[in-house]
């Protein structure tokens, strides 16, 4: 085995512990949150906080990924290029922050109490896009051991905070959403391993990247990012005005669930993400796609096969009826594995338009079935429209993948015996054995 080959399944198995932490984390607070606040507190805490989510992901412009693709291409590039970045970030946060305090009224479906709470939460939007600005540096630097200490940090400040104050019975509305909102900013904290970096020298004739082209990459990286936002996040903002909170906690408790199965498709997007704008190699994106996408569906039929005893064990029996919701959203999950690395490789190569319109086209058609279902269906009409707009995105994925560099759909799909013999390099690798 190579050592560039040894790096990136390191990279993977770092960024796959990193992407763990997030849904474990979830599933951990849950129960806590169900247990002190009830259906209509939880999804007062997610009608509050689904809008902060939603103003980050929307400011972003593009700038995270631009920086991860422009750093891995071009490692010497450093501070100016960083602070421009920041720049852009703190102003595109400025100006979110303020749109979603006009538009607080909305998201907090005519609650006072629930609009108070969403302009609060909306504080957090440039300390957690300077967080993201941080974590795009280290990914481009393929510093994936800080990212999975920022994420642990951010998961461990979560879950310890919201664990004392249950336990102090002080845990209400009002301290969930403070909590929530600003735990990524104290996981920032992990990356203060940058200022460890060894300088990278420049090649002899090298030219930065201009920051025109910087700038056209991220604003098409943006425009799919939005339509991603809209596809994954939109659906949690508009539930509470079209069905009210209750219906919202339960689809919270569905998508941490759901979530759950992601950790595997995303260790392995990120890190491909890198790699491939770094090096092209058809052969090493479809063996991870392959591969991520099998383990993603073997984890999805687990937990929709066992969900109904667990699921209300471990929320409160009140959640019970969030299991058709989990059901249709962990289908959701397996379905859309193939399409993930199709998506990545159209950004890594230069082509993040492409990805964007497959995003826009299934943010559509999910956004007109959330609007069309939610009324009668409430959290389950939400997840069918998930459910379609994955099958739509991955698909697009593929096919956009096949016209632009001639790689035939179906090498996305089954494990081929080279796969089954990378797994075993793998594991034993993991158990300390020689590999060949």
């Amino acid at each position: 085995m190579t050592a560039g080959h040894q790096n990136r399944v390191g990279n993977i198995l770092a960024a796959l512990v990193g992407n763990a932490f997030p849904p474990l984390a979830s599933i951990a607070t849950a129960p806590i949150l169900a247990l002190a606040l009830g259906v209509d507190g939880r999804g007062a805490v997610a009608s509050a906080t689904a809008p902060l989510f939603l103003a980050v992901a929307l400011a972003t412009f593009g700038v995270p990924a631009s920086v991860t693709r422009s750093i891995a291409r071009q490692p010497w590039l450093a501070g100016p290029f960083v602070w421009r970045a920041a720049g852009v970030l703190v102003l595109a946060g400025a100006v979110v922050t303020v749109a979603v305090v006009l538009t607080s009224p909305f998201f907090g479906g005519g609650d006072d109490t629930l609009v108070t709470l969403v302009r609060v939460a909306a504080v957090a939007v440039v300390p957690t896009l300077l967080t993201t600005l941080l974590q795009a540096v280290a990914s481009g630097r393929h510093r994936w051991r800080l990212v999975t200490v920022e994420r642990a940090v951010t998961a461990g400040a979560r879950l310890t905070a919201l664990a004392s104050l249950a336990m102090a019975g002080t845990l209400d509305v009002v301290s969930a959403v403070v909590v929530l909102a600003l735990a990524p900013v104290v996981g920032a904290a992990a990356y203060l391993g940058l200022l460890r970096t060894d300088p990278v020298g420049r090649p002899v004739g090298s030219v930065d990247a201009r920051s025109r082209d910087v700038l056209s990459f991220g604003i098409r990286v943006w425009f799919g990012s939005v339509a991603g936002v809209l596809l994954t996040r939109l659906d949690q903002a508009l539930i509470t005005p079209l069905s009210g909170p209750a219906e919202l906690g339960l689809y919270v408790v569905a998508v941490n669930v759901a979530d759950l199965p992601l950790v595997i498709s995303n260790a392995v997007r990120d890190v491909s993400f890198a790699a491939d704008a770094a090096e092209a190699d058809d052969r090493r994106m479809l063996a991870a796609s392959r591969i991520s996408s099998a383990l993603s569906l073997v984890v999805s039929a687990v937990l929709a096969a066992t969900a109904w005893w667990w699921v209300p064990v471990v929320f409160g029996s009140e959640f019970a009826a969030a299991l058709p919701a989990c059901l249709v959203l962990l289908l959701a999950t397996a379905v859309g594995g193939q399409g993930a690395l199709a998506g990545v490789t159209l950004s890594a190569r230069g082509a993040p338009g492409r990805r964007s319109w497959s995003l826009v086209v299934a943010a559509a058609v999910n956004t007109t079935l959330v609007v069309l279902l939610v009324p009668g269906l409430g959290a389950v009409g939400a997840a069918i429209g998930t459910l379609v707009g994955s099958f739509v995105s991955s698909s697009l994925n593929v096919l956009q993948v096949w016209q632009r560099h001639g790689i035939p759909p179906r090498s996305f799909y089954g494990l081929r015996a080279s796969d089954l013999r990378a797994c075993g390099r793998v594991v034993r690798r993991v158990r300390g054995r020689p590999t060949m």
